[in-house]
């Protein structure tokens, strides 16, 4: 009897180890698998850094921000600066000429021009940069509860018979192109902080179908070294805190390593009791048949 009973405890041990081993290399195994996912989670967010153009300025070469952006500063009534806005800015307008090809025309965001705007209601900021016969205007609003301000709208107009195209097919229309109405919260950032990337940001302006619009065009906005701020409304007329648009220069969804976390605790714990329910049913087997 003792010695059945040695035999039995050295088997129990010898399973519990074994056990132990088959959970460890469960869980390692899970691990491993989890922290690749994350990796290439990571690394699909991490977007190249698409660059429309290179700087405004001949010196290409420069790698001082302030050489190639421009600085546009709105006040209220009060003289008291409401909106602030630094930015290396291009806009490129696809059109179709005489000759029935789609074409593209650069213009730059120039340094000095005609600014106009509103910045009287609490809630809703306008401002207007007016140049080379273009308007390109931005509306800021507040969210409903008044702790972050954004665009809600991107807005441009000029007429096709512009010099900046060579050959238009359609001359003489007034073109007003505007960004898309289902994307109404460009840039959210916290009232009293400043929005900060130096990712370039793509706006896409087009003439929807009701409008009436012939011209057929569309415009992309591309904002690089992008500094803005609105609802500011200091005496100094300085930036507030930052607002980073990501560290890395790109928006990460959390969602996805929380959804994967969760999946790998479930996967883990319905292994751990499945394979213990095995266990325990097949030891006490095994140690039944040999009592008999």
């Amino acid at each position: 009897m003792t010695d059945l009973l040695k035999i039995l405890s050295k088997t129990h041990w010898n399973s519990v180890r074994y056990d132990f081993l088959i959970i460890t290399s469960i869980l390692f195994s899970l691990m491993v698998t989890y922290c690749q996912g994350l990796q290439l989670n990571s690394l699909s967010t991490k977007m190249p850094r698409v660059t429309r153009y290179t700087t405004k300025s001949p010196a290409s070469s420069s790698m001082n921000h302030d050489a190639t952006t421009s600085i546009y500063r709105f006040n209220a009534t009060n003289g008291i600066t409401c909106i602030l806005i630094s930015v290396d800015g291009l806009i490129s307008i696809k059109y179709r000429n005489k000759l029935n090809e789609d074409v593209e025309a650069d213009l730059y965001l120039p340094d000095n021009p005609v600014l106009s705007g509103e910045c009287v209601e609490s809630n809703m900021e306008l401002l207007t940069l007016e140049f080379k016969g273009f308007k390109l205007s931005m509306t800021f609003k507040k969210s409903s509860g008044g702790e972050g301000w954004y665009i809600n709208l991107f807005e441009l107009t000029y007429s096709s018979s512009n010099p900046l195209f060579e050959h238009p097919d359609r001359p003489g229309l007034d073109v007003k192109l505007t960004s898309p109405s289902h994307t109404p919260m460009y840039f959210p950032t916290p009232v009293g902080k400043s929005y900060v990337c130096d990712k370039e940001q793509t706006v896409l302006m087009f003439a929807p179908l009701d409008s009436g619009d012939q011209s057929g065009h569309i415009a992309r906005l591309y904002l690089r070294d992008l500094h803005m701020q609105s609802f500011m409304f200091k005496e100094s007329g300085k930036w507030g805190p930052p607002f980073h648009c990501s560290a890395t220069g790109s928006y990460r969804d959390e969602t996805a390593p929380l959804a994967v976390g969760t999946a790998l605790a479930i996967a883990v714990l319905l292994t751990i009791s499945g394979y213990g329910g095995w266990r325990y049913f097949k030891i006490k087997k095994v140690q039944y048949g040999t009592m008999e």
